[in-house]
């Protein structure tokens, strides 16, 4: 019988699209859980992947066919900030692919960047080609370290479970935390 891990780790991983969680953070534990599962890596690397990928095509498209219109709407304006907007169609006029690469690394900021490539009407094979480059890198490493936590499970104990559990902590509330310095610092300037 086959696994049912990979189908959790991809309904998972395509969740972030619509919850407030990081992707990483995702990521990490699918990896693993895809050690705990006794799974190979390559299904759930797979399987985070296409949903990863998904996630970025209906940025890509909501940019391209909704955004004008979006940002005429109060919800509009109150998603998409206009310094943020700027910026990210910036990036992509300048930059081209690597604005594509670069989102990919950035939480937080990916969506707005996928909305901007999108609206720039830069080609969508292009789009994703290079995302789906960048995307091996990044969600193959993250559901590495995942899968690499769960391997030491096995070898040094239960108490790897709370360094990864750290883990996954940092990858969830570090932006958090990250902003509400930036805002403190902005504050008292």
């Amino acid at each position: 019988m086959p696994s049912r891990v990979p189908l959790a780790i991809f309904l998972a991983t395509l969740g972030t699209i619509v919850l407030p969680v990081p992707e990483e953070a995702v990521l990490l534990g699918a990896g693993y859980a895809a050690r705990g599962g006794k799974e190979t890596l390559v299904p759930g690397a797979a399987a985070a992947l296409l949903a990863v990928l998904i996630g970025d095509v209906s940025g890509y498209l909501v940019g391209r066919l909704l955004l004008a219109r979006l940002l005429r709407t109060r919800l509009g304006v109150r998603l998409l900030p206009e310094s943020r907007r700027e910026w990210a169609q910036k990036l992509v006029a300048a930059r081209g692919w690597r604005a594509v690469v670069v989102a990919r690394f950035l939480v937080g900021l990916r969506g707005f960047v996928y909305f901007a490539v999108g609206a720039s009407r830069y080609p969508f094979g292009r789009f994703l080609a290079v995302d789906a480059a960048a995307g091996v890198v990044e969600v193959g490493g993250l559901v590495l370290v995942g899968f690499a936590f769960g391997q030491l499970r096995g070898r040094v104990g239960a108490w790897i479970d709370l360094v990864a559990a750290a883990t996954l902590a940092i990858a969830l509330f570090g932006p958090i935390v990250a902003r509400a310095r930036d805002r403190a610092r902005d504050k008292r300037i």
